[in-house]
């Protein structure tokens, strides 16, 4: 458990579950990875990203530091937004997950396993406002038990579309989710997640590209993203993804109050 107290451009990391907290936060933001690389890479490979670059220059992957709790996670990401996703999280914590410690007055609870998730009761979570990804949640830890203890982790040694193949092999698992949880939590540079905005990113940023301008993400333009961006970006690939992605969504932001630049070119 992590506590992150910013203090200008400096952070305070404190923790009461760990002796020395920095390793997780070093895990956990891609410390290790030299952002000036990745920046002189993505714009040596595409020089549009330039404009991304200099907009978002602190601007990290996210690596979770367990893939279970990353799949679960996303799986409440359907047809939602984040303050009900944080809120759902939230809850299966705090009524299923193992207490960990007490700190500033509150009892605070890890992520539930699969093990846990598996026994549930489909109503139960829909009483706790899950809706139909209650039995999506279910079903999905019944199936990481039926394939066994570290079968989830191990896919992180699999070829990208291999692996990829295997997650979307679980019951609600599409395209999107699968990239979702092997790159933040499998470690993997070769995932594109595609969603509404990256779509709408793709299109408004690279148009007739990558696909033709007017066409709807369907399971062939999709894979013709990815593949887009590997064949550009090859090992820097999630990189590049997180750039565009997050300037787009950051584009109404920057343009209603002057920073990041003027115009379309400021992103």
């Amino acid at each position: 458990m992590l506590h992150v107290i910013p203090h200008g451009n400096r952070w305070q990391v404190v923790s009461p579950t760990l002796e020395n907290p920095f390793p997780l936060f070093v895990h956990l933001f891609r410390l290790e990875v030299d952002l000036k690389r990745v920046h002189s890479a993505l714009v040596r490979y595409d020089p549009r990203w330039e404009h991304w670059v200099s907009a978002l220059p602190g601007l990290r992957l996210m690596r979770w530091n367990n893939p279970e709790e990353c799949l679960f996670s996303f799986l409440c990401t359907p047809a939602n937004n984040i303050p009900r996703i944080t809120g759902m999280i939230e809850r299966l914590c705090e009524h299923y997950g193992e207490p960990i410690a007490e700190w500033n007055g509150k009892l605070w609870r890890a992520f539930p396993d699969s093990h846990t998730i598996a026994r549930l009761r489909e109503a139960e979570l829909r009483a706790l406002g899950f809706g139909y990804r209650a039995r999506t949640l279910i079903q999905v830890a019944q199936a990481l038990q039926e394939r066994g203890e570290g079968w989830l982790a191990s896919l992180a040694q699999l070829p990208y579309w291999e692996a990829k193949a295997e997650l979307t092999r679980l019951p609600g698992v599409g395209a999107k989710i699968a990239d979702c949880v092997l790159l933040f939590g499998l470690d993997c540079p070769s995932a594109v997640p595609v969603d509404t905005h990256m779509w709408q990113a793709v299109q408004k940023w690279l148009p007739n590209e990558v696909v033709p301008q007017g066409k709807s993400l369907t399971e062939r333009t999709y894979r013709a993203v990815v593949e887009w961006f590997h064949e550009r970006f090859g090992e820097w690939t999630g990189w590049a993804h997180q750039y565009l992605f997050t300037a787009h969504l950051f584009q109404r932001t920057w343009s209603t109050t002057g920073t990041g630049g003027t115009g379309e070119s400021a992103i």
